[in-house]
């Protein structure tokens, strides 16, 4: 007799497949009405093509094991949190946390989100954000994009103030969202929505982060990064879909820098630096220490610089002065990098996701 050992691979019975997918039928109906009884009467049922099946099937041929959360029901992990206003708890958001906010640290840390979504005054300030946080949670979690959730994403932004400086953090990962699944026309939509109403804000002066901020000085470094965030990403877009739509470059921004990504976590905030202390550090006689963040703003100003160089060569007009005055550009970022930045790995194996973002700018 033959004796085959069971498999190892997660596959599931037809009970529990069944099971399964009664649960995302009730999924698709449950969040489905709280999402109409949260947004707006216009908001769309779920549309067929962005049923759940498809991640059932992958979960049963065992292909997204790594990144699903271990013994969550689908239900659980859909539900919005505007019927429990229990963000500590929401699944999705805490695969925000765990997976995205360290490559794009713009929005609160964890704790001081949970802390300001508590205030009745600013929960509904929050709500968009929380709808993006939870739609890219949800990429992590499943790897499939959700229109329920992005249905949610907009009837949170159809009811906001759309000059709320939290918009700005909305649009800018909504963007990024978009981008990630390929639908570049509204990321780039979405974008230039983010630009001109940070602009228009004047987010990119000093004292915006003080007058945002209040007393509160990790809010102040949150709208710091939005800015800067706001920047970098506009950098990222401008290269990778070869243009040189750069919308904020031209922007004189006296916004400060941001901090180390441990004190924002920790909420123990420095004295911020300058731009203009960053672009002085070849002279500087103290041993000033800069962020990782920083650096990263660094590696994107220069990109900015040397880019319009570099893509307007042609054959017949290159010259060396050209190519050698944006090599010099990049080169000085490498130069006047400190030893400790240059290893984005450290023994431990944890790796300085923005130094690695920063030597990708800088080397690609």
């Amino acid at each position: 007799m033959c004796n085959y050992a069971k498999s190892r691979r997660g596959g599931l019975g037809r009970a529990a497949l069944t099971r399964l997918r009664q649960l995302a039928a009730a999924e698709n109906r449950l969040v489905g009405n709280l999402i109409r009884a949260s947004g707006p009467p216009a908001i769309p049922d779920a549309r067929p093509e962005c049923e759940v099946d498809a991640c059932l099937d992958a979960i049963v041929a065992g292909t997204i094991q790594d990144s699903m959360p271990e013994r969550h029901d689908p239900i659980q992990l859909v539900l919005p949190t505007v019927q429990a206003r229990n963000l500590g708890d929401d699944a999705l958001v805490d695969l925000y946390y765990k997976n995205f906010h360290k490559l794009h640290p713009l929005v609160l840390p964890r704790r001081h989100m949970l802390r300001l979504y508590q205030d009745p005054d600013s929960q509904p300030r929050l709500e968009p954000l929380v709808a993006v946080m939870r739609l890219i949670g949800h990429l992590y979690g499943f790897r499939e994009w959700s229109c329920l959730l992005q249905d949610a994403v907009k009837g949170c932004f159809s009811q906001a103030l759309q000059t709320d400086p939290f918009m700005v953090q909305c649009r800018v990962l909504y963007s990024i969202a978009l981008f990630w699944y390929g639908h570049k026309n509204e990321a780039k939509d979405e974008m230039e929505i983010a630009a001109r109403l940070a602009i228009g804000l004047e987010m990119f002066r000093r004292q915006f982060a003080t007058e945002q901020g209040g007393e509160d000085f990790v809010l102040r470094e949150c709208w710091r990064r939005t800015w800067w965030m706001l920047y970098i990403v506009n950098g990222y877009y401008a290269g990778t879909v070869g243009t040189l739509e750069f919308a904020v470059i031209e922007v004189e921004a006296t916004v400060e820098l941001p901090c180390e990504e441990f004190e924002y976590e920790s909420g123990e905030i420095p004295e911020p630096k300058t731009l203009e202390e960053f672009d002085c550090r070849e002279f500087s006689l103290s041993n000033t220490s800069f962020s990782s963040f920083a650096y990263l703003i660094g590696a994107a100003r220069c990109v900015a610089s040397a880019a319009p160089m570099a893509m307007g060569i042609t054959p017949e007009d290159a010259s060396l002065h050209v190519i050698h005055t944006a090599d010099s550009i990049l080169d000085g970022w490498l130069l006047l990098l400190p030893s400790g930045r240059k290893q984005i790995m450290d023994k431990s194996g944890e790796i300085d996701e923005l130094m690695f973002q920063a030597n990708l700018l800088i080397h690609v």
